[in-house]
């Protein structure tokens, strides 16, 4: 019944949101498209959006798997004066969700495929012979396993909240949430995280964990509010996406955990320390020093073993956890702003 009533709310608040679609827009000094593209035989959604259209493309990856990436491109805004970026949402997310996104389609593999549509789309539609590839969270195991197949067409990688051993990773980050919720008497969170299977971890067990995550600071480190990782902010930031269609809000909002719930074995097969021992192009790991829901010690580990040719580099962000971008903008900018005035003059 109550969920019943939810997805009642849900339509209603839809129907009362406003949205536009395939807005496009180009000149001599700006772009900005947005639409759905064939991307891996199935229409998955893309903006590209920049001040200056001789600017560098920077094609961003998302995280989740599964987490909109739309309702918050305005985070991006400084960025577009200096690069024209390519958000794009993976098929099984919000505008790239449809009927025609099969669940066995919904792989590892398939993903990197998209991507590399994406980039070829891109350097097409941008007249550009590379790119420079971001991703964040999730996404930094598509990046940095594409830019090990495909090194020719990428200028540099930057991988925030980068993301190397997902099973690993999962055990360290119930392992934090339980040691601070014994530090600070938390008897809610330790029944909550007690009852989680550890042999059978599941996307579920991920949810609750990542709520104890978030209130200890390691998702944003400025914070102790008790939220859960997906939280009606997320509904309210969905209804207000102009991207968004009436269509696409409503399947958001329900099969919200489409992607994470159909790529979750594949997501805990991923180990880079096996799969990508070594790059050939330059990697930037953007690192918050308080990441505990993606360790940004794990990342460091796999960063130190890593063998390249070309540069490599830790930025540390000291005032952030999983969200440099947003918790410390300024530095953000201005390191994006160095990695570009390496490879661009």
């Amino acid at each position: 019944m109550i969920r019943r009533i939810l997805y009642f709310a849900i339509f209603l608040l839809l129907c009362i949101s406003c949205s536009v679609s395939h807005l496009v827009y180009n000149n001599a000094d700006s772009v900005l498209l947005s639409d759905k593209v064939v991307i891996g035989g199935v229409e998955q959604g893309i903006v590209i959006r920049g001040k200056n259209i001789s600017n560098p493309v920077l094609v961003h990856v998302h995280g989740g798997p599964g987490y909109p990436l739309f309702p918050y491109i305005n985070n991006f805004s400084n960025l577009e004066k200096h690069f024209t970026i390519v958000y794009w949402e993976q098929r099984g997310t919000a505008k790239s969700l449809s009927r025609k996104v099969k669940e066995e389609s919904m792989t590892t593999d398939t993903l990197l495929h998209d991507l590399h549509e994406v980039i070829e789309y891109s350097k097409r539609i941008m007249n550009k012979e590379k790119v420079f590839l971001w991703g964040h969270s999730w996404g930094t195991n598509l990046g940095m396993l594409y830019v090990a197949q495909h090194p020719e067409n990428v200028i540099a990688y930057v991988g925030s909240g980068q993301s190397v051993d997902l099973y690993t990773n999962e055990r360290l980050c119930l392992s934090y949430a339980t040691k601070e919720s014994k530090a600070n008497n938390n008897t809610q969170a330790l029944e909550e995280l007690s009852n989680i299977d550890t042999a059978h971890y599941s996307l579920d067990d991920a949810l609750k964990v990542r709520k104890w995550v978030y209130t200890y600071g390691g998702i944003v480190h400025n914070v102790n509010t008790e939220k859960p990782y997906v939280n009606f902010d997320i509904v309210k930031d969905v209804f207000r996406t102009p991207e968004y269609s009436l269509a696409d809000k409503f399947r958001l909002l329900i099969h919200s955990k489409y992607s994470g719930r159909t790529l979750w074995d594949d997501m805990m097969a991923i180990n880079l320390f096996k799969q990508v021992p070594e790059v050939k192009v330059p990697v930037y790991f953007f690192l918050g020093k308080y990441d505990n829901l993606v360790s940004s010690k794990l990342a460091e580990k796999y960063f130190n073993f890593l063998n390249t040719q070309n540069t490599k580099e830790i930025v540390w962000f000291n005032e952030s956890a999983h969200r440099p971008l947003t918790e410390e903008p300024e530095k953000f900018l201005n390191e994006m702003l160095r990695v570009k005035s390496v490879y661009i003059n």
